[in-house]
């Protein structure tokens, strides 16, 4: 039996030029956290900026950039309570937040920054960061 392959893009450096997908075991999730098939990614400007190396210009490589994606539940860890195998799910752009205003050091904490991005088929969201999507949008819309 062959092992699952997770493709993703990745930057090397700042610039569309150093970005390049790149092959790799699909992530296992962990106790607390859900593995997510990507369906649809969304490119914001954050995102641009970031990969142009203008907003978090100390940012480590390689790094897997966009911060918006909805996808489907694949895999739950044994301790996931809120979500189940098949559901539709978007991640928070500031995992480690839950609620409310976050405050600015977390702004650069970011998925797709030093946090892995969702430019990946396989991704991870901890419970906590993830909520379910709308059944109104399709995957295009969430």
């Amino acid at each position: 039996m062959s092992t699952p392959i997770n493709r993703s893009w990745q930057m090397s450096g700042f610039g569309l030029s150093r970005l390049s997908q790149v092959e790799g075991k699909v992530p296992e999730p962990g106790p607390h956290d859900l593995l997510v098939r990507t369906k649809a990614v969304s490119l914001n400007y954050k995102d641009k900026m970031i990969v142009d190396g203008v907003l978090i210009p100390d940012l480590a490589f390689p790094f897997v950039p966009t911060s918006d994606a909805v996808g489907e539940v694949v895999a739950v860890g044994s301790a996931v309570s809120r979500f189940q195998v098949g559901q539709r799910v978007l991640g928070q752009v500031i995992a480690d937040w839950p609620d409310g205003d976050a405050p600015p050091v977390l702004h650069k904490h970011t998925l797709g920054s030093s946090l892995s991005g969702m430019l990946s088929d396989h991704v991870i969201f901890g419970e906590d960061a993830a909520v379910l999507a709308p059944p109104s949008l399709g995957d295009i819309e969430a």
